[in-house]
């Protein structure tokens, strides 16, 4: 079951901006290790969200969260979309 997020406002920008980014740039996405706090914030508000589709993919050790992201791109925009919604609405 899902369970309300706890995000931060400020957060939840940093991943909508992050989120931005890959959807232009996509595949040629540049990743580096200090984005890996938006990419775990990322993993967390899925996991939040309850969306198992997702965590599944996140959860497999072959698949670098990277790549994951930029498969459900779409998905997670709306996702973190619905979350800043959702504190400002608290």
């Amino acid at each position: 079951m899902p369970q309300k997020s706890s995000f931060q406002k400020s957060q939840l920008g940093e991943i909508i901006a992050f989120l931005s980014k890959v959807s232009i740039n996509n595949e040629s996405t540049d990743y580096s290790t200090d984005q890996e706090y938006v990419v775990e914030a990322i993993i967390d508000l899925v996991k939040a969200k309850g969306r198992m589709d997702i965590m599944e993919e996140f959860e497999t050790p072959y698949i670098h969260p990277l790549i994951t992201i930029q498969k459900w791109v779409d998905q997670l925009k709306l996702i973190a979309d619905e979350a800043l919604n959702d504190t400002m609405n608290q």
